[in-house]
């Protein structure tokens, strides 16, 4: 079943040109895709479409079987959360419990249930002992689990990550990406859309959609996608290390399978020494 339908979406900040082109996609529920591209290809632009945040664009948005419209958007930011690049730019409470519990008072969910809530998606992202802490005290990685607590306390059927690793050092990064995994395994039906430049993260994704200059130029899993040398040169994508150590490993004659784990990997160097 569908997710997302997004069909012959246009948008455009002025007259002058599109951010967005006639760009048409869609995502199956429980799925993790990840929407590729340099800067400048739109894709910022239409994690806010999917949102809602830009009313006035052409073509159709479906969520869940829902028009994204007017009439729909409260529906709509119900089924949908997204986290943002610089967390600090979305905490609004003193404390983590506060920023965490602040959707849940907007939804008038009763202060019993918010509590527990709240303790609930603290402990699942790891951020359970921190409830009293300020944000400003918190790591990068901290800030963004709290962000990500934030966006999923609500039960969101779409999470959106809209460069949501980019500002973070590599151990941040890892970490939040480790609980992007765990959160999947938890809720099979949640379904997580990646904006990123990131080519490591977009390896990871069952899908990856390419933007540039706001069209969607390609559509297939990353290894398929990775390996057609045509859209690497046109659209100067680099390799993923895991594809570059394996290429490597065969070109000096260690034998490598394409299902082999990175484990299995170290295990047969380790047997050609």
């Amino acid at each position: 079943m569908e997710a997302l339908s997004v069909k012959n979406l246009s948008f455009s900040y002025t007259e002058e040109k599109l951010t967005l082109d006639n760009v048409s996609f869609e995502v199956e529920r429980g799925s993790y895709v990840s929407l590729l591209g340099h800067n400048g290809s739109g894709k910022s632009t239409l994690a806010k479409l999917l949102v809602g945040l830009f009313p006035n664009f052409k073509g159709e948005i479906t969520i869940s079987g829902v028009p994204l419209n007017r009439e729909n958007i409260n529906t709509i930011r119900d089924k949908v959360s997204i986290v943002f690049q610089n967390p600090d730019n979305q905490f609004i409470g003193v404390t983590v419990e506060d920023d965490i519990a602040f959707s849940l008072e907007n939804r008038c969910v009763s202060r019993e249930e918010m509590q527990k809530l709240v303790r609930e998606y603290a402990d699942k992202v790891g951020m359970g002992q921190f409830l009293g802490k300020e944000p400003g005290y918190l790591s990068g990685g901290q800030k963004q689990r709290v962000a990500i607590a934030d966006a999923l306390v609500i039960n969101p059927e779409i999470l959106i990550l809209d460069e949501a690793t980019s500002m973070l050092d590599p151990k941040g990064k890892r970490e939040v990406l480790r609980l992007i995994a765990k959160m999947r395994v938890e809720n099979p039906n949640l379904t997580v859309i990646s904006i990123t430049h990131d080519i490591e993260e977009a390896y990871l994704s069952d899908k990856i959609i390419l933007l540039n200059e706001g069209k969607v130029v390609a559509s297939d899993t990353p290894k398929r996608l990775f390996n057609n040398p045509q859209i690497i040169k046109d659209y100067k994508l680099d390799i993923p290390f895991e594809m570059k150590l394996r290429k490597a490993l065969k070109d000096s004659g260690i034998a490598i399978g394409d299902n082999d784990s990175l484990e299995e990997i170290g295990d047969k160097i380790c047997q050609s020494r």
